[in-house]
């Protein structure tokens, strides 16, 4: 049985011979495409061949999905912790989570403290220390969501580049 072929564009490249036992080649038909001259080209529209009077331009590059790459990013950026009076501070969802748990103590207990792990080792901190800690990564975050929202800003300005989406971010 003879199969008629065609490429990623959809534009007939040619055809095989399959044993009508075998499976049906990917992106191809039984159904012939109609006779060509000249420049013409047949593309493949899902229920039939098409003539064209020449193949069409190559598909131009595609968008990038500027909000989800950003997004990505924030996430990366906002995650990868950062240091807080010397300290080395988790700034993962879960980190986040309990240095805040840690503040909400502090602020019912005015004498509290703790023995709270960085990437360096255990430190002690006082009540106020830990808001302080809480607050700066509060800062740190929220720093970038803001740059998030600035490059998100230069997508509808049309003035993003691939460049933009590394630099600015908080450390």
């Amino acid at each position: 049985m003879i199969f008629y072929q065609w490429d990623t564009r959809r534009l007939y490249v040619g055809q095989l011979d399959v044993d009508e036992a075998g499976d049906l080649p990917p992106r191809s038909t039984p159904t012939k495409p109609p006779k060509l001259t000249g420049t013409q080209v047949a593309r493949w529209t899902g229920d039939g061949w098409e003539k064209l009077a020449q193949a069409p331009d190559p598909d131009p590059q595609p968008t990038p999905d500027w909000p989800a790459l950003i997004a990505a990013r924030r996430y990366q950026a906002e995650t990868s912790g950062t240091t807080i009076s010397d300290m080395p501070i988790d700034t993962g969802r879960d980190s986040q989570g309990l240095i805040t748990g840690a503040a909400l103590q502090a602020l019912i207990d005015p004498n509290y403290s703790l023995h709270w792990k960085t990437s360096a080792g255990f430190v002690d901190l006082t009540g106020q220390q830990v808001i302080g800690v809480a607050s700066a990564v509060r800062a740190f975050v929220q720093a970038c969501f803001n740059r998030e929202s600035d490059l998100l800003d230069a997508v509808a300005a049309g003035t993003i580049t691939a460049e933009m989406l590394e630099d600015g971010w908080p450390a």
